[in-house]
């Protein structure tokens, strides 16, 4: 089983031309070898690719793991997150998942977890505009391709 780690801005422009392009993208791909999802939670791009994975795994592949990877642990206090996104996650069949960011300076906590969804996945799907002069989401996607990473780049 292989692993499909989502990047991209927090603002996005188009949201439906994205959100098609990424169903696209999934659906191109062989169901039976990319069956596991990693998902931030994020801004928008993250949500479109969550909603965009659920889609997927309720029309195409019925297989497909979603895991959507929390930066911050006390995220978790907080009750609007609680009462609705994790409930909103198990409802649609999604797992909730950190990495050993507690020891992590919290201004660090979501490039560390980024890279390590990076080092876990077999191809990065992302929205990134590798122009652009200071993006969290472009050092990530540099950081992939240090690694030698599979990247589909939906950015136009």
């Amino acid at each position: 089983m292989k692993t499909i780690a989502f990047f991209g801005h927090k603002h996005i422009l188009n949201k439906n031309a994205i959100k098609e392009s990424l169903f696209k993208t999934l659906n191109s791909l062989p169901a039976n070898e990319y069956n596991n999802f990693l998902i931030g939670c994020h801004g928008e791009f993250d949500s479109l690719a969550l909603s965009t994975c659920i889609a997927y795994k309720n029309t195409i592949n019925n297989n497909a793991i979603i895991n959507v990877v929390l930066t911050n642990l006390s995220i978790l206090n907080k009750n609007d997150f609680n009462d609705s996104k994790i409930d909103f996650y198990k409802q649609n069949g999604c797992s909730t998942m950190f990495y050993n960011i507690e020891e992590q300076h919290y201004k660090n906590r979501i490039i560390f977890t980024n890279k390590k969804m990076v080092d876990n996945s077999d191809l990065i799907i992302c929205y990134v505009n590798m122009n652009s002069y200071k993006s969290g989401a472009k050092n990530t996607v540099k950081y992939a391709l240090k690694q030698g990473k599979n990247i589909i780049n939906l950015f136009v």
